[in-house]
């Protein structure tokens, strides 16, 4: 690939030398039109980031009394579940969050040959929707742990 520094700043002196004779044919008045057109490129340059796609839920108000907040970590969730094709830990998070809720749920582990033993005795991995309703459903089955008062 071609180096771009040559024809960058040959292309910025041109723009100076465009505006110093414009200046002098013109007058001042060009060098307000000039900075008027500098401030309105760099808003939209600095307004450009701004305004991509985040992963925050901004429908939740919590200063709304009737709205119920989301659970804690549902964004993490669904990017754990839904990743996108860049987010190569989805699968690790995922196999981590289920082996911390398995180890809650059965603290002597989980035995048999279910969709949850059979995930979490192979190495991470992606998996699909069917995959996770079974697993989900096989933790749901584990005993619920009991509170020591």
């Amino acid at each position: 690939m071609a180096d771009l520094r040559p024809r960058r700043t040959l292309a910025l002196a041109g723009a100076v030398a465009l505006v110093v004779v414009l200046t002098v044919l013109r007058g001042p008045v060009i060098l307000l039109a000039a900075g008027t057109v500098g401030i309105v490129v760099g808003a939209v340059l600095v307004l450009l980031p701004l305004l991509r796609a985040d992963p925050v839920d901004w429908d939740w108000r919590p200063d709304l009394e009737h709205d119920l907040p989301p659970e804690p970590g549902i964004a993490e969730l669904h990017r754990t579940l839904a990743p996108t094709p860049r987010d190569t830990g989805a699968p690790a998070r995922l196999h981590a969050l289920v082996t911390v809720l398995a180890a809650d749920r059965s603290p002597h582990g989980v035995g048999g040959d279910g969709p949850l033993a059979t995930y979490l005795a192979a190495p991470p991995r992606p998996l699909g929707l069917p995959e996770v309703e079974r697993v989900v459903a096989d933790l749901e089955a584990l005993p619920a742990p009991t509170e020591e008062t």
